[in-house]
């Protein structure tokens, strides 16, 4: 499995060789040390185990059912601003597969989620009889650019699929 870094801080060539990472880790959840130390996810946690802000600058329950996140201001290591639109992207991205969890179904949003962008910097996530756990899943939701979905992704070339296999 190759990670490819995104740019050349000192200017050289942008992508190749230089700048590859190549993992050899026969572990089946080699995944986990690549996804949650080169992606960030809307929250995070610390040492004693309390959610915390990342790409999410902040978020709120605005009633049982609906989850409003508003999103930091930043940009990706390939320039490309991150906004509201981008946490979107990988929420439905993530949502088209049967079970986008390897580690377990208990971290998949059920299919009756919906995200909405309110504005740019602002989502909404309505789950239809709640979700206690919606916090949690969102800490394994990686939130990628536009280059990662349209050019990498989690697809396994052997299979063809991403289905577990991230």
């Amino acid at each position: 499995m190759d990670a490819h870094a995104t740019g050349d801080p000192v200017g050289g060539q942008p992508f190749g060789p230089h700048n590859t990472v190549t993992v050899v880790d026969p572990s089946p959840v080699n995944w986990l040390s690549i996804t949650w130390n080169t992606m960030e996810e809307a929250n995070r946690v610390d040492h004693d185990g309390i959610g915390q802000p990342s790409l999410a600058e902040s978020w709120r329950w605005l009633d049982s059912e609906t989850l409003e996140l508003t999103m930091r201001q930043a940009v990706y290591q390939d320039g490309e601003p991150f906004n509201a639109g981008m946490f979107k992207l990988g929420f439905d991205k993530v949502q088209e597969w049967t079970n986008p969890h390897p580690p377990g179904a208990f971290l998949n949003f059920a299919r009756d989620v919906t995200c909405e962008v309110v504005d740019d910097r602002t989502v909404r996530m309505r789950f239809p009889g709640g979700d206690s756990a919606a916090l949690m899943k969102l800490r394994g939701m990686h939130l990628p650019s536009i280059r990662f979905w349209d050019e990498w992704g989690f697809v396994d070339p052997k299979t063809g699929s991403a289905e577990g296999h991230w």
